[in-house]
This record gives structure tokens, sequence and C-alpha cells, in this order.
């Protein structure tokens, strides 16, 4: 069951504030978003292990498209592509 994206939504940035399963997805961005910024990794290949892994694990469906999607955001945000 999807729980509804609302303005009580932890803000991702807060990690401790999320949930166990997407404090994990915001760590394992975080490490992919490393190997981007290190070259050893394309940012677009990244982005799709990353999102094709939220939603084969069930996340997508449970939080939603657009909180799995906020979380990939903060991962990679100034990530040099």
């Amino acid at each position: 069951m999807t729980e509804p994206l609302s303005l009580e939504t932890p803000q991702p940035e807060h990690a401790a504030s999320l949930p166990p399963p997407l404090a994990l997805l915001l760590e394992r961005c975080r490490t992919l978003a490393a190997r981007v910024a290190d070259g050893e990794l394309a940012f677009i290949d990244a982005i799709d292990m990353a999102y094709s892994a939220a939603d084969w694990s069930g996340l997508v469906d449970r939080y939603g498209d657009d909180v799995v999607q906020l979380v990939l955001a903060d991962a990679f945000i100034g990530c040099r592509r």
C-alpha cells in the first residue's frame, strides 16, 4: 500500500528522520554518487541502478515515486556528471 506524500513526509536531508528503508536507500545512493564523482560509474547508470533497486525492493510501491525520487535527488545533488 502506498503511503501518500504529504507535508509531514520527512525530508531526505534528515536521514535520521527517514523510515529505515528510505534511510538505507539514501545511504546506498550516496555511495553510488561517490562512485560517480570518482569517475567509476556513469551518472545515468547510477541513477538507473538506484531507482531499479528501489522499485525491485518495493519502496516505490510503499512510499510512492515522488518520495523515492526525492531521496535519489538528495543523494545525487551536486554530483558532477
